[in-house]
């Protein structure tokens, strides 16, 4: 028993080490293949966020001119530059956001700061479930294609063949083959093109055909060289298929070449060279009938078509003559110009042509149609067959420009919008980002595609995004966003600034992503801070003051009372605010006064004025009390006539002031307050001064226009009748104890009550 278990175990351990090993070797055969490859290549882990580099070789470094310790880690962003096309970049960080495989020309900087065409290819690795693990970035410099292409006026490129012909078709430079398309790969029995490209072409012939072949080809350019010949080509099962071939030379990628062209269909009837009973046979053929090919034979004039091509062009088959006239008929008149120009040029070329243009069918339907095909010469100079495919890519055409349209749309509302947004993927790049996201952190346009986004957050604070984005992305089926999140912001200069973020999550067919917006809340902030401050220093001042403020809308009816106001009515707070409530406390004698107070409230006036009032009150518990009171009341003016909005009073209770002043007699009759203390005075004094001294601080902080500046400036305006009255009281005080002699006693038969203030009426307008 222990003896199978040892065994089992290190059976086990055995097959756990023959795994590392294999792993190792595979790992070691992929760094040497990726080494040894021409183009730069570089592999960004997926599973990490913002794909960190892990892996480049020597054409990526001898490329860019960085060591290999500078990139590990870092992200593609490190060779963008201020030039970097943005729409490149977007496409790039779509790309890695959703594992999709795409091909993009963009401007890239080397470590020295010079700028180069960098043809990028992106390749995801995948696992079982379908998430990307690795992407392969393939480099290419492409400046001189760049440069040859503007030079050509942005002609197509003369190295791109179609893939499409029924042709099989390779390109041979130094007898190497070094380009094959689908067909050829079919016919020859190959799943990829790395089995066929890097061969010697006569490996491809059978041994028996080889140096037929070779002479075919020392030939090629002999005027009297045959145009086409038999011959049988190897397949990858073994056996042998019979072809027939031509071959062309060519220029590729700036080398003297051969285009090789063969057909596992002989064309031509053995005993006659008859081309018309080649294509006649070609016409029976199940599987031209079934694809949408067309063959010309140019020297013979003859024309064959698919049945598929008559359909796509809206006729039955057979039912009108193949030529090229009825396709240039068919042609939509604002592409026809565009697309006979480039056929035409095919034959002062050797390159072919790819092309979307429109079609319109005998009923009038508009398709749109991809038209490719090559020529193939045999003679310098002299074309013998052009063979191609069409296309119908209307379906297609439509989603692209829906696709299209509906990303141009994002960008549009990115950008016109006055908050800062970007797109991140699941992994935390920035994939779009608006012009105001640009602006708001120091970057120029592109920049931030395909950086990590908590790069735009201070340290401290990247923990919490990551929290709330990883919240809201897990609960994306509730389609829960998360608003209100307040960020410490980091912009490209070092600086911070706080910030407000919202995150909403957006399902897309790779996974969710995140929409961020990040809105600058430092000046509203502080705003609020000197609002607060500002409040403060009013109640302060309100309280102070001890001032009642009521307000009265008309359209709803409501009326508010402050706590100093029910203090002063002797209201309790549980007792609801209303009109009625507070006219039936004025005085019996005062209240004709209400009668003005309603007129000057309802009736209009070019300016809003503030009116004051003095007038008595009686409070639930009998006291009587003097209130002076100011009130202005808005009135909408865009009604003619124009109606009361709204009244807004202040109120201050000087009844004992009132009192104050009706029992002291003038200076000449007043007794010498010899009683009164000089602490009495400056205690007095100070209060007054703390009073005047905070309303004056706050009003200097509330706008003029608000009613709490005008509430204010009658606070104020109290306190330093208050002032002046001490002052007065002061004075007289001095007076006596310096010339006691000086006051006269009250004469006989004087009316005390001739001093007294009566209850003025209303008092106004007063600005």
């Amino acid at each position: 028993m222990a003896a199978g278990l040892f065994l089992g175990m290190l059976l086990l351990l055995s097959l756990s080490l023959w795994r590392v090993l294999r792993l190792q070797r595979e790992n070691l055969l992929k760094a040497q293949v990726i080494e040894a490859t021409k183009c730069g290549v570089l592999v960004t882990d997926a599973t990490l966020p913002h794909h960190p580099i892990r892996q480049v070789n020597g054409a990526f470094l001898a490329l860019t001119g960085y060591a290999e310790h500078e990139v590990l880690g870092q992200t593609s962003t490190i060779l963008s530059g201020p030039d970097t096309d943005r729409a490149s970049m977007e496409t790039l960080g779509l790309a890695l956001q959703d594992g999709w495989a795409c091909r993009v020309s963009v401007r890239h900087y080397r470590k020295d700061g010079t700028s180069f065409w960098n043809e990028v290819m992106l390749s995801p690795i995948k696992d079982r479930v379908g998430r990307a693990t690795t992407v392969i970035w393939i480099m290419r410099d492409i400046s001189d294609v760049r440069a040859l292409e503007a030079d050509r006026r942005g002609r197509p490129s003369p190295t791109l063949l179609c893939e499409s012909v029924s042709e099989g078709m390779l390109v041979t430079t130094d007898e190497e083959v070094v380009y094959v398309n689908m067909a050829g790969l079919r016919i020859l029995g190959a799943s990829s093109e790395g089995q066929v490209i890097g061969r010697g072409f006569l490996d491809l012939i059978h041994r028996d055909f080889q140096e037929t072949v070779r002479e075919h080809l020392i030939r090629t350019s002999s005027p009297e060289s045959e145009c086409q010949w038999e011959t049988r080509v190897l397949h990858r099962d073994g056996r042998t298929v019979a072809v027939e071939m031509s071959a062309t030379p060519i220029v590729w990628e700036g080398q003297e070449s051969l285009l090789i062209c063969f057909s596992d269909r002989l064309h031509a009837d053995r005993r006659g060279n008859d081309v018309s009973q080649g294509l006649h046979d070609l016409r029976r053929s199940e599987s031209i009938t079934d694809m949408n090919n067309w063959a010309w034979d140019v020297a013979h004039g003859t024309e064959l078509w698919s049945a598929e091509q008559y359909r796509i062009l809206g006729y039955e088959p057979g039912s009108v003559p193949p030529t090229y006239d009825t396709f240039k008929k068919a042609l939509h008149p604002g592409d026809r110009d565009r697309v006979l120009a480039l056929f035409e040029e095919t034959f002062t070329s050797d390159r072919p042509y790819d092309i979307d243009c429109r079609i319109i069918q005998p009923s009038g339907v508009v398709r749109f149609v991809r038209c490719r095909g090559v020529l193939m010469r045999g003679l310098p100079d002299q074309p013998i067959r052009m063979s191609g495919t069409i296309d119908d890519i209307t379906d297609y055409k439509l989603m692209a420009t829906l696709a299209e349209e509906r990303v141009l749309q994002l960008k549009v509302v990115l950008d016109a919008s006055t908050t800062g947004m970007v797109l991140v993927s699941r992994e935390g790049t920035i994939s779009l980002a608006n012009g105001k996201i640009e602006q708001m952190f120091g970057y120029v346009y592109g920049e931030l595609v395909g950086r990590p986004v908590d790069s735009l957050f201070q340290t401290a604070d990247r923990a919490q995004y990551a929290r709330e984005s990883r919240d809201v992305l897990s609960a994306s089926r509730e389609c829960l966003s998360r608003t209100g999140v307040e960020l410490s912001s980091l912009r490209k200069d070092g600086s911070g600034f706080l910030s407000e973020i919202g995150l909403y999550p957006i399902a897309l067919s790779s996974g969710s992503s995140l929409l961020v917006s990040i809105v600058d809340i430092t000046a509203s902030r502080q705003a609020d801070r000197t609002f607060r401050d500002d409040q403060m220093r009013l109640d302060l001042a309100v309280q102070a003051g001890q001032v009642g403020i009521f307000e009265y809308d008309y359209q709803g009816g409501t009326v508010w009372w402050s706590p100093i106001l029910r203090t002063i009515h002797g209201i309790g707070m549980e007792e609801p605010a209303s009109l009625e409530r507070y006219l039936q406390l004025v005085h019996p004698s005062d209240r004709e006064m209400t009668n003005v107070m309603a007129r000057s409230v309802k009736t209009p006036h070019d300016e809003d004025r503030i009116f004051e009032v003095t007038y008595r009150i009686i409070r639930p518990d009998g006291a009587t009390r003097t209130i002076s009171l100011c009130y202005q009341t808005w009135f909408d003016r865009e009604h003619a006539p124009a109606r009361p909005r709204q009244t807004v009073g202040m109120l201050v209770d000087i009844t004992d002031r009132k009192a104050f002043l009706t029992r002291t007699p003038p200076l000449s009759t007043m007794e010498p307050p010899r009683t009164i203390s000089r602490s009495v005075f400056h205690e007095f004094n100070n209060s007054l001064t703390a009073v005047l001294g905070f309303s004056e601080l706050a009003l200097s902080l509330i706008p003029t226009d608000s009613k709490a500046h005008r509430h204010l400036q009658q606070v104020i305006a109290a306190g330093r009748n208050a002032r002046e009255l001490a002052q007065t009281i002061r004075r007289a005080s001095d007076h006596a104890a310096c010339s006691p002699e000086s006051i006269l006693p009250p004469q006989p038969g004087s009316d005390p009550s001739a001093s007294q203030t009566e209850v003025p009426d209303v008092v106004g307008p007063h600005r």
